[in-house]
This record gives structure tokens, sequence and C-alpha cells, in this order.
């Protein structure tokens, strides 16, 4: 009879734990609930994702203590998906619309799977990186390597990366055009980027939000500009390129000087840049085209402070 007795009570145990499991999400298939809400901020270094405008979590008790916002650990094992891709939780931008199902134990709430609704950026969903297609990401110029023709980007919580560019790169900022070189470390930026493979991004476009040298106007020498076109001659003696079939990509322009021959004095201080190396402005060639970033030195006369080979004349 002790022995019945004691079976009995244990049976009502288990029974009654699968009841408490029902309600608090903690037993069986109910363990698992998937929560919808908006992404406050992704904390990588304790693994973590704050949801705010959270729905759908009913009965499970919130481990926050605050209304509808909710903390949600993650490990190795979350998925992100997007547009079906997978990505990481780190890639989660502040304001991406989200849904999450969750494991509970106690007042913890492990993510399994992350499936993105609505992407911030773009307002629909082309944000995250996707093979073959076009990306946009935003953050803050960490380093910019001339050399190696790379950029470095700080984005928040999210970590460091790098990407790189080419001659076709080009900045925007106030309306007007400048190289990447120009980036300088604190500026804001939204770099559009194209898939090269290899888990490796060409940066296509680059536009500054906020200069660190100026909100508006400022930074980026405004005293300068960019002159795309063919070399005709240079002259060693006289430190001077003449260009012909050119265009003003960047100011002074006044539509007199288009398409005709224009002289652009240099210094010791100018270098020519091609594939990565610099060189001294007497290595160009009759019919190389390049980029020539000029300052007014007053008298109609521009002083080159950087040129950059488009095309080499050789290698067509």
């Amino acid at each position: 009879m002790a022995f019945s007795a004691l079976a009995l009570l244990m049976l009502g145990a288990c029974g009654s734990t699968g009841d408490l499991g029902d309600i608090l999400g903690g037993g069986g298939q109910s363990a698992t609930n998937e929560l919808r809400g908006t992404v406050d901020y992704v904390d990588v270094n304790n693994r973590f994702v704050v949801l705010r405008n959270v729905t759908g979590y009913g009965n499970m008790l919130s481990n926050t203590g605050g209304g509808d916002s909710v903390r949600v650990y993650y490990d190795n094992q979350t998925s992100v998906e997007f547009q079906g891709q997978t990505y990481q939780v780190a890639d989660l931008e502040r304001g991406d619309e989200v849904a999450v199902r969750v494991d509970q134990s106690g007042n913890t709430l492990t993510a399994r799977s992350v499936s993105v609704l609505r992407d911030v950026t773009s307002g629909t969903g082309t944000t995250y990186p996707n093979s073959g297609s076009s990306t946009s990401i935003r953050g803050t110029v960490r380093n910019v390597d001339a050399s190696r023709r790379t950029i470095e980007i700080d984005r928040s919580g999210y970590g460091i990366q790098t990407f790189d560019y080419d001659t076709n790169t080009y900045v925007t900022f106030s309306g007007r055009n400048y190289y990447p070189q120009d980036l300088e470390r604190g500026d804001e930026v939204e770099i559009f980027l194209r898939d090269i493979g290899g888990g490796r991004f060409l940066a296509n476009n680059i536009t500054v939000l906020r200069s660190v040298s100026g909100s508006g106007s400022g930074g980026y020498g405004t005293a300068s500009a960019t002159i795309r076109g063919t070399v005709r001659y240079v002259d060693a003696s006289r430190q001077e390129i003449g260009l012909e079939q050119t265009s003003w990509i960047t100011r002074f322009n006044t539509g007199s000087n288009t398409g005709s021959l224009n002289v652009v004095r240099y210094d010791s201080n100018t270098n020519v840049e091609y594939n990565g190396q610099l060189y001294s402005p007497t290595n160009l060639e009759r019919g190389d085209i390049i980029d020539i970033e000029v300052r007014n030195a007053g008298s109609s006369m521009f002083l080159a402070n950087r040129i950059t080979v488009v095309r080499d004349v050789n290698r067509r």
C-alpha cells in the first residue's frame, strides 16, 4: 500500500509539472515560443539582443522587468534568416523588425532562430550581404589604407569590418565627389557594396552622413576640385601636364575648359597612384587617362594634389 501511494504521488507530481510547463513555457513543445519586436541593440560581448515593442510572449516571464522590452540571449547555434540567406546575430541593426523563436529556462530567454521581417535601412530587405547583389552598411570610418585600397568601418556594437575599393569608387559629400582617401577617421558613412566573392565586398560608392571636420560644407579640402582627361604631354622641366578631352568631375567647372587643352602644374610632393603603387608624374605617358585632384593657385593656374591613373594606355 505504501508503494502504491508513493507511485500515485509521483504520477501526480509529473502531471502537475506538465501543467506548469504549459503555463510558463518550460515543458514539452510549449518551451519554444515566438516573439515579435524591434531590435533596440545587440550586445555582442554578453551575447544578447534587447527587443522593444514586443508582442507574442503572452504568459512568459519578462526577464528585464520592463513593460514591452525583452532581453533575449543567443549562442553559436542561433541563426538569422533574411530573404532566404543565413547571417549572424551581430548583423542585426537597431530598428530591424524581427520574429524570434525562443526557449525559456526560468527567467532566461534564449533565441533558437531569428527571422528579419523588415530591414530598417532599406524598408524592405537589401541591407544584409547577398551574394551577387548590392548591399549597404552604415558605420564610422576607422582607417583608410590607400596602398591596399581598403576601408575599415566600425559598426558600433557589431565590430570592425574591412571593405575594398577601386579607382571607380567615389565619395559623395554635400553634393560633391571625392576620393576614398579623402575620408577621415570618425566620418559617419553609408557604403553601397557589391559582393565580389570570397567573403569580400567592394565599395561602389560612399555617402558621408556626417563629416568629423564639419556637419555641412566643411572637410575634404573645399578649395580642391577634380578633373579627368587624357595625357597629351608631360614637361618635366616645367613640371606641368597637358590634358586634352578634359571634363570637370567636381567644382571649378565654368564650362569654358571642358574638352579643351588644360595645363596642370605639379611639384615634388605630387604622386601618381596606379594599381595601389605610387609613381612620379614623369612616368605618365601620352594617352593615359587620369583623374587629377587640383587646387586653384590663382591666375587660372591649377596645381595637382594627387593623380590617379584611370586607364593605362598600354593596357586597353
